[in-house]
């Protein structure tokens, strides 16, 4: 009961003191700034003592967080470092097909880095045996046109 009386006695003075400083103030273009102030304090000074009295409801807080679980991050990844493989091996076919130059296969190796950028660590490309004396220009034609260090190899072996 004493909560109270102290709540009401303090609103009564709240209220008091905001008279009197709006009783004082000037009017002009300070007045709204003061008025908006003034409700301010009078809100503050209604609810928190109500807050203060209130059970802790922190639990409604505390709910699980709403970030990607740590399969779909991995999930997610996975497709990136396959989208960016797939689409290396593709403009690789794609330039040695305007060349000329029959692939076998396209082997690209990738992976996500702790900073989330993706790294392109290998590409090996394979192409007929018939064609092993090219293995040299085809790797400096992808060198250039993928701008990246590129193994050609023979489906031989050589």
């Amino acid at each position: 009961m004493n909560a109270i009386q102290q709540w009401t006695a303090g609103i009564c003075l709240a209220v008091l003191a905001l008279s009197l400083v709006q009783y004082l103030m000037p009017e002009g273009a300070m007045h709204k700034t003061a008025e908006l102030a003034a409700g301010a304090f009078f809100l503050c000074a209604v609810l928190i003592p109500i807050l203060q009295a209130v059970p802790d409801f922190s639990f409604l807080f505390s709910l699980p967080s709403l970030q990607p679980s740590e399969s779909l991050q991995d999930t997610v990844e996975v497709q990136k470092e396959d989208a960016v493989s797939h689409s290396v091996s593709s403009l690789a076919a794609a330039e040695l097909a305007r060349e000329g130059i029959p692939v076998k296969e396209v082997e690209t190796t990738v992976h996500t880095q702790e900073d989330g950028s993706i790294c392109i660590t290998s590409v090996r490309v394979t192409i007929p045996a018939s064609l092993s004396s090219q293995c040299g220009r085809t790797a400096e034609l992808l060198s250039a046109s993928l701008g990246l260090e590129v193994e050609v190899k023979t489906d031989a072996g050589t």
